[in-house]
C-alpha cells in the first residue's frame, strides 16, 4: 500500500473510533474532570509560589516537582478509570463513572510510582534544557517529549493488565510499539484534525473578540469570546478522548479482544504494520506476560 492509502485507512479507522466514542457519552466526563483537577492543581502550586515569593528558592524546585507528581498521578488515574469504563462498555457491561473511578483506586500505588518516575524524568529534562541555548533547548525538549510520548503511548493499558512498575511498563509499552505499531498515524491524525477544527475556530473567535473589543458592544465581544472558549474546550476534550480510545482499541485488538462494532479487522490491519516476529509475542490481555 502507498503512504496515501495508509493514511486513508487510518483516517477511516479514526472516523469509526469517533462514532464509537459518541455511543458512550460518559467517556466525556473523564477529560472534563482531568481538566478541572489539573487546572486547580496548577493554580494551587504556582499560586503558592507567586504568593510566597519562592521562585528562586530550593522550595520552588520541591514545589514544582510535587506539582509534576500530582498532575501525572491525576492524569494517569483518570485515564485508568476511562480505560476501565471503556472496557466495560465494550463488554456490554457498562459501569458508572463512580464505579470506574473506584476500580482505578486499586492501581493507585502503581500510578503513584509512575507519577514519581515521570516527575523525575521531567525534572531531569528541564534541568538539561536550562543548560542549553534557546535553540538547543527547544530541539532537546521537543525530542525528549516525543521520545517519552512514544515510549509511554500504551503505558495505561500495560499498567492495568500487567500491574508493572515504571521501568517494566516502559519496556512493555515500547515492545508493544516495536512489534505492532506501524502506520496507525492516519487514525491519530484524523482524531487530531477533527478536534482541531473546533479548537481552531475557538481560537479564532477568542482572538477576534479581543480585536473587536471597543468597536462593538462589550456584551457582544464577551459572547463571541465565550463561544470561542467553549469550542476550544470541546476540541481539546475530543482530542483527548479520540486519541486515547484509539490506542485502547489497538491495544486490546492486538491482544486478542474482539473489535468494536463498526470497526472491521481489515480496517485495523490496513492501518498497522505486522511483523512476522510479532507472532512470537503476546502482550497484556488480562495480566499475561510475554510468551
Amino acid at each position: 500500500m502507498t503512504m496515501f492509502e495508509d493514511l486513508v485507512s487510518g483516517w477511516k479507522l479514526g472516523a469509526a473510533i469517533r462514532k464509537l466514542v459518541f455511543k458512550d457519552k460518559r467517556l466525556f466526563i473523564f477529560p472534563v474532570l482531568a481538566g478541572i483537577l489539573i487546572g486547580a492543581e496548577a493554580i494551587a502550586v504556582f499560586g503558592s509560589l507567586f504568593y510566597f515569593g519562592y521562585f528562586t528558592s530550593p522550595l520552588a524546585i520541591a514545589l514544582v516537582f510535587l506539582y509534576y507528581i500530582i498532575v501525572y498521578f491525576t492524569s494517569v488515574y483518570i485515564l485508568v478509570a476511562m480505560f476501565v469504563s471503556f472496557r466495560g462498555f465494550m463488554a456490554k457491561k457498562p459501569i458508572s463513572f463512580s464505579a470506574a473511578m473506584s476500580k482505578a483506586s486499586s492501581y493507585k500505588l502503581l500510578i503513584l510510582e509512575w507519577a514519581v518516575f515521570e516527575g523525575i524524568v521531567t525534572m531531569i529534562i528541564r534541568a538539561i534544557e536550562q543548560r542549553l541555548g534557546p535553540i538547543g533547548s527547544a530541539i532537546f525538549g521537543f525530542g525528549a517529549s516525543l521520545a517519552m510520548g512514544l515510549a509511554t503511548a500504551f503505558a495505561v493499558p500495560v499498567i492495568v493488565d500487567k500491574k508493572t512498575g515504571p521501568i517494566s511498563t516502559i519496556k512493555e509499552s515500547t515492545a508493544f510499539i516495536m512489534h505492532n505499531f506501524g502506520k496507525t498515524f492516519g487514525g491519530l491524525i484524523y482524531s487530531e484534525l477533527y478536534s482541531l477544527i473546533f479548537s481552531g475556530i475557538g481560537i479564532i473567535l477568542i482572538i477576534g473578540a479581543v480585536f473587536v473589543l471597543g468597536s462593538i458592544p462589550i456584551a457582544a465581544a464577551v459572547a463571541i469570546g465565550v463561544v470561542g472558549f467553549v469550542l476550544l474546550a470541546y476540541g481539546m476534550i475530543l482530542g483527548y478522548i479520540l486519541s486515547n480510545i484509539y490506542r485502547f482499541v489497538l491495544y486490546d485488538y492486538k491482544n486478542g479482544a474482539a473489535l468494536p462494532e463498526g470497526i472491521s479487522k481489515d480496517m485495523v490491519d490496513s492501518s498497522i504494520r505486522q511483523r512476522k516476529s510479532a507472532a512470537r509475542f503476546r502482550f497484556g490481555g488480562s495480566g499475561g506476560g510475554t510468551v
